[in-house]
C-alpha cells in the first residue's frame, strides 16, 4: 500500500490565520492591565513589543530557511533530527509538545475567567472545591470541556472547512480589535495626557522595556506552529517568511493598540492610569478589566457584545491552531516510530485524527484542576518555545555555514544567542528584579522533564535502527535542567515558607502589642517563644518535605539516566562483538577463498597447459582444433569468473588498494584498441578508439585502469550484434593545478538495458535475466565501479532498450613530466628477449606431478635445462649441494608438504655461500592474491607467476629476472 501523506490545503491566508490566531489569544485583552502596563507603561510597552517583533522576525527568518530546506511535516523535530540527530530531535520536540498543549489548556480554561468578567456569576453554580485559592464550579468546567470537544471535532473534520473557519475567526479577531480600539480611542476626551506617564513609576526605563522584551516569546508563541504543517501548503513555500512576518506584525499591532485602548478611558475617581492599574484588585465588574471598561464606556452594551465575540474568536483560533500544530508534530514523531503508530494514522479527511483525539482526551480532565494550578503549567510554555527557537536557529546556522549563506549565518547566530538569553532570564528568578515563574511552575517543568526521560527510555530501548544514544550532551543538559529547576523550586519554596513564617510572627507581635502593650510578663514571653518554636517546626517540616521530594526526583532521574547508559553500554558491547565476529568471518572467508583459488587453479593449470601443448601438435583434425579452442575459451571464462569472485571479495573486505605508478594514457588506449581489434573485425563491428588529450603522462594504476577498459569494452562487444558499432573515447575535459580531468566513454549500439536493470547494473551479482545467451557472474560492473571510485572518480550509465548503452567515467589523475615516462619506456624496450635459454638451467620445485610435467614440457620446449624437486626441503638441499652457476634460477611453488615455498626461500637466502644465497627465485603458484605476491617478496623471492600459467608472461618474467 502507498504511504499515507498529508494533502495540501493551506493557502497563504490560511497560514496567516493559523500563525496570527496562535499568537494572539484571549490574553491580549487581559494582559494590558495585568502585565504590560504594570511592567513598562504605555510607551515602554510599545517600544518593548516593537523590539520583540524584530527579534521574532529574526527567528521567523530562521524558520523560513529551514522550512524551505525541509518542506515536510514536523517542524522542529524534522529540522533537529536532520541536523543534530534524533536525540536532539526528541528533546526539542518534547518541550514544544508541552508548549502547544499548555496553550490549548490556557485557552480552554480561560472561558470561565472571561465569563466572570463579562457575565458575572452566571456560570458560578454547582460548586465543587477550591484548588490553590481558585473556586471550581461544575458549570465552568463544562464550559471549558465544551470548547475542548468542539474545537477537536472541528479539527478532525474536513480540512477546507476548518481552514475557512480559522480564517473567519482570525479575521473576526483582528476586525473586532480594530473596531473596539478605533471607537474607544476616538471617545478619549483627555487626549495624549491620558497616556501619561509614559513609563510605570517603578524601575528604570531600560529595565521596564527589557521586561516587555522578555515577554515576547510568550506573546508571540504559536506563530511558528505553521512550520509543522509545511507539507500541507498549496503554494510556494518561499512565501512563508512574508506570511509569518504579516502574522507577527498583526499580533504586535493588536497587543499595542489594546494596551493603549485599556487606559484611553479610566474611571473618573482615578487621577492617572497608574492609580487605576494599582487598584484593580479592589474593583469589581468591568472596572476590573481595563480593556472591557474602556470599550463599555465608549460603545455601551454593543461594544461589550463585539468584545465578547472578539475574545471568543481569540480563544477558538488558539484552540484550533494549537490542535493543528501539536497534532502534526505528534504525527511526524509517530511516523518516525518515536511515538505509538496509531498517532501517525490519517483519517478519511486526511487528518491525524488519533493525535487530535488523544490531546482532547487528556485535556478533558484539565478544567477540574482549576485555573491557578493550570497557570503553573502555562507559565512554562515559554521555555518550550525558546528551546524550539534555539534549536531551529542553531540548525539554520549549521546548514547556512555549510552552504556559505552569510545572511542566515547571522540570523541563526543571533537566534541562538537571544533564545539562550530568554531561557536564562526566564529560569533564573529575580534576574530583572522579578520572577517570571510561580514557585510551582518549576516543579511542573521538572516533572515534565522526568516524564520526557521515561518516554525517551521507552523509545531508546526499542530503537532497533540505533538512531538514539548518539549525543550524551543533549541528555546531560536535560539532567542539568532537572537539577537546576528542582533547586530553584526548593529555594522558592523555602523563601515562600520563610515569608509566611515572618508574616505570622509579625502578626503575632502586632496582636500582642495591641492587647498588652510593650510590657510582656513571663507567661506571655513563654507563649511567644512557644509560638515561634511551633512556627519553626512547621518551617523545618516543610523544608524537610521539599528536600525529600527533591532527593527523590534526583534519584529517579539518575536511575533513568543510568538505565539509559546501561542500554548504551550493552549496545556498544554488542556492536564490538558483532565487529569481532565480522572480522573473524572476513578472515575465514579470505582463507576459504584463498584455498579454493589454489585448489581450482591447480587443475586448471593442467587443463590449460595440456591444451596449449596439444595445439602445437602437427596434423591435428580440424574438429580436434575446434574442440581445443572451445576448451581453451571455457578455461579462460572459468578463470575470469574466479578472478571476479576474488576481486569482489577483496573489494567487500576493503583490501583492494591502488598501485600508483607513472603511465602513458595514450599507450593504454592503443593497447586496448589492438587487443579487441581482431574480435571486433570477426564480428563485423565498427570499432573506433579516439583519444583527445593534452596531458597523456599521468600517475595512475595502469593494470586497474586496463581492468576498467577491458570490462567496459568486452561488455560492449558481448552485447552488440554483428554489424553494430562500438566507440571508445578518452577526452581531457580540464586541468587544474597539475591535475588532469579525463572523461572516458564506451558506447555501443547493442541490445541496451531496461530502466529497471540500468538502475542496478553496478550492484554485485546482478544480471539481466532477460538475456540467456551471455555468460558472466554479474560482478564485472560492480568491480568496475569499485575501481573507479577507488581512483576517486565516478561512473554512470545511459541506456535504452534496443538502442544501445553508454558508460561514462570521470576521473582525475596527477600529471607528470613527459621525459620520466619516456625513460621508463626505453628501459622496458631495452630488455632483451633473445637470451639463449639453452644455457640456462632451472630448478623446478613443484609437489604436483601433473604440474611438474606440464611446466617441464613447456620450459624444455623453450630450450631450458631442468632439474626438479618435490618439496621445499629437497630444493634447499639441492641448492646447498650445488656449485655457483649450476642453477641460474629457481621456480618455487608455495603450498607443498614437508617445507613450503616461503620457508624454503628463507633457508636458501640464509646459505653461507652468497652466490648460492642470492640465486633468483620466482614464485610459481596458485596463490594469486595481492598479499600472496607481497608475501613472496617479503620471503625473499624476486618475482611471482600466477597459475594457471600464462606462458608469455612466464617467459617475460624469466627474461627480466635472468638479466
Amino acid at each position: 500500500m502507498p504511504e499515507e501523506k498529508l494533502s495540501k490545503y493551506l493557502s497563504p491566508l490560511g497560514v496567516w490565520a493559523l500563525a496570527f490566531g496562535c499568537s494572539v489569544g484571549w490574553g491580549a485583552f487581559i494582559m494590558p492591565g495585568t502585565t504590560f502596563l504594570p511592567t513598562a507603561g504605555t510607551f515602554g510597552t510599545a517600544v518593548g513589543l516593537f523590539i520583540g517583533l524584530f527579534i521574532m522576525l529574526i527567528i521567523a527568518a530562521n524558520y523560513n530557511f529551514m522550512m524551505n530546506k525541509y518542506p515536510d511535516v514536523g517542524g522542529i523535530f524534522t529540522y533537529t533530527k536532520k541536523t543534530f540527530g534524533y536525540d536532539h530531535g526528541f528533546l526539542s520536540s518534547w518541550f514544544l509538545i508541552l508548549t502547544y498543549i499548555a496553550i490549548t489548556w490556557a485557552n480552554a480554561t480561560a472561558l470561565p475567567i472571561i465569563a466572570r468578567y463579562f457575565f458575572g456569576d452566571t456560570f458560578q453554580f454547582a460548586y465543587l472545591y477550591t484548588i490553590a485559592g481558585f473556586d471550581v464550579y461544575l458549570a465552568e468546567v463544562l464550559l471549558s470541556i465544551f470548547a475542548i470537544i468542539i474545537s477537536a471535532l472541528l479539527c478532525i473534520g474536513k480540512k477546507n472547512e476548518i481552514k475557512f473557519i480559522q480564517i473567519f475567526l482570525a479575521c473576526l479577531l483582528f476586525a473586532g480589535i480594530l473596531i473596539c480600539a478605533f471607537d474607544t480611542l476616538s471617545a478619549n476626551q483627555g487626549g495624549l495626557e491620558t497616556f501619561k506617564p509614559k513609563y510605570f513609576p517603578a524601575d528604570s526605563e531600560i529595565t521596564q522595556i527589557l521586561g516587555i522584551i522578555m515577554l515576547a516569546p510568550w506573546a508571540f508563541v504559536g506563530f511558528e506552529s505553521v512550520s509543522h504543517s509545511a507539507a500541507e501548503f498549496n503554494f510556494d513555500i518561499k512565501k512563508s517568511f512574508s506570511i509569518m512576518a504579516a502574522a507577527l506584525i498583526s499580533a504586535t499591532f493588536a497587543y499595542i493598540i489594546l494596551a493603549e485602548t485599556a487606559i484611553s478611558i479610566i474611571p473618573s475617581r482615578f487621577e492617572t492610569w497608574v492609580n487605576y492599574i494599582l487598584n484593580l484588585n479592589t474593583l469589581i465588574g468591568y472596572e476590573k478589566l481595563p480593556t472591557a471598561y474602556a470599550i463599555y464606556m465608549a460603545m455601551g452594551d454593543f461594544g461589550i457584545k463585539i468584545l465578547s465575540a472578539t475574545v471568543f474568536a481569540g480563544v477558538m483560533t488558539g484552540l484550533i491552531g494549537n490542535y493543528i500544530g501539536v497534532s502534526r508534530l505528534l504525527y511526524s514523531m509517530a511516523k518516525d516510530n518515536l511515538l505509538p503508530k496509531f498517532l501517525g494514522k490519517l483519517n478519511n479527511n486526511n487528518v491525524p485524527g488519533n493525535a487530535i483525539l488523544l490531546i482532547m482526551t487528556i485535556s478533558l480532565a484539565i478544567p477540574f484542576f482549576g485555573r491557578t494550578a493550570i497557570g503553573w503549567i502555562i507559565d512554562i510554555n515559554t521555555v518550550g518555545a525558546t528551546i524550539a527557537y534555539c534549536y531551529t536557529s542553531a540548525a539554520a546556522y549549521v546548514i547556512a555555514r555549510r552552504e556559505n549563506n552569510s545572511v542566515i549565518k547571522i540570523t541563526g547566530l543571533i537566534g541562538v544567542i537571544v533564545s539562550l538569553g530568554f531561557n536564562l532570564c526566564l529560569l533564573i528568578p529575580n534576574i530583572w528584579g522579578k520572577s517570571f515563574f510561580a514557585t510551582e511552575s518549576y516543579l511542573m517543568l521538572v516533572l515534565w522533564s522526568i516524564i520526557g526521560f521515561c518516554v525517551f527510555r521507552y523509545v531508546f530501548k526499542r530503537d532497533d535502527l540505533q538512531r538514539f544514544g548518539k549525543s550524551v550532551v543533549s541528555w546531560v543538559v536535560m539532567l542539568f535542567l532537572i537539577f537546576f529547576c528542582s533547586l530553584i523550586w526548593m529555594r522558592q519554596s523555602t523563601d515562600k515558607s520563610l515569608a509566611e513564617t515572618v508574616l505570622n510572627v509579625s502578626k503575632f507581635y502586632e496582636a500582642e502589642i495591641d492587647r498588652f502593650g510593650y510590657n510582656l510578663n513571663t507567661y506571655r514571653k513563654y507563649q511567644e517563644k512557644k509560638y515561634l518554636e511551633d512556627q519553626m517546626d512547621s518551617l523545618q517540616s516543610s523544608m524537610m518535605k521539599d528536600s525529600i521530594i527533591q532527593m527523590l526526583i534526583m534519584l529517579f532521574s539518575l536511575f533513568v539516566m543510568f538505565n539509559i547508559y546501561s542500554i548504551m553500554m550493552k549496545r556498544e558491547k554488542d556492536a564490538q562483538q558483532a565487529q569481532i565476529q565480522a572480522e573473524e568471518n572476513s578472515k575465514a572467508k579470505t582463507t576459504f577463498l584463498s584455498n579454493m583459488s589454489h585448489d581450482i587453479r591447480t587443475p586448471m593449470n593442467a587443463i590449460i597447459g595440456y591444451t596449449t601443448l596439444i595445439k602445437k601438435e602437427k596434423n591435428l583434425p580440424a574438429r580436434a582444433i575446434d574442440y581445443l579452442d572451445k576448451i581453451e575459451s571455457s578455461n579462460k571464462h572459468l578463470l575470469a569468473l574466479i578472478n571476479d569472485i576474488l576481486d569482489m571479495s577483496r573489494i567487500e573486505s576493503g583490501k583492494m588498494e591502488l598501485d600508483i605508478d607513472k603511465a602513458d594514457l595514450s599507450k593504454a588506449m592503443n593497447d586496448v584498441r589492438d587487443l579487441f581489434a581482431t574480435q571486433m573485425v570477426t564480428k563485423s563491428i565498427d570499432y573506433n578508439v579516439d583519444v583527445e588529450i593534452v596531458d597523456k603522462f599521468v600517475m595512475c594504476d595502469v593494470p586497474r585502469l586496463n581492468r576498467v577498459l577491458l570490462n567496459l569494452i568486452s561488455n560492449a562487444y558481448k552485447f552488440t550484434p554483428e554489424g553494430g558499432k562500438v566507440k571508445v573515447s578518452l577526452i581531457q575535459v580540464g586541468t587544474d593545478d597539475n591535475l588532469g580531468s579525463y572523461e572516458l566513454r564506451v558506447k555501443d549500439t547493442g541490445m541496451g538495458m531496461s530502466p529497471e536493470f540500468a538502475a542496478k547494473v553496478f550492484e554485485a551479482y546482478e544480471r539481466d535475466r532477460s538475456v540467456t545467451n551471455i555468460q558472466g557472474t554479474g560482478l564485472g560492473m560492480a568491480i568496475t565501479k569499485s575501481i573507479v571510485e577507488l581512483m576517486g572518480g565516478t561512473i554512470e550509465v545511459k541506456s535504452e532498450l534496443g538502442k544501445g548503452t553508454e558508460f561514462i567515467v570521470h576521473v582525475d589523475f596527477p600529471i607528470v613530466e613527459d621525459e620520466n615516462i619516456s625513460a621508463d619506456n626505453t628501459e622496458q624496450e631495452n630488455i632483451s628477449t633473445d637470451i639463449d635459454f639453452s644455457r640456462i638451467k632451472l630448478l623446478l620445485v613443484e609437489d604436483n606431478e601433473v604440474n611438474r610435467e606440464i611446466a617441464s614440457l613447456i620450459l624444455t620446449e623453450y630450450g631450458f635445462k631442468l632439474d626438479t624437486a618435490e618439496n621445499g626441503k629437497i630444493a634447499v638441499d639441492k641448492i646447498a649441494d650445488s656449485k655457483p652457476g649450476d642453477f641460474q634460477a629457481v621456480l618455487m611453488d608455495i603450498q607443498m608438504p614437508v617445507m613450503n615455498g616461503y620457508e624454503a626461500t628463507k633457508k636458501i637466502r640464509a646459505l653461507d655461500n652468497p652466490e648460492l644465497a642470492n640465486i633468483p627465485i620466482i614464485a610459481m603458484t596458485a596463490n594469486a592474491f595481492t598479499e600472496d605476491i607481497q608475501a613472496a617478496k617479503d620471503s625473499g623471492m624476486n618475482s611471482h607467476i600466477a597459475k594457471p600459467i600464462d606462458i608469455a608472461k612466464m617467459i617475460e618474467t624469466l627474461t627480466e629476472v635472468l638479466r
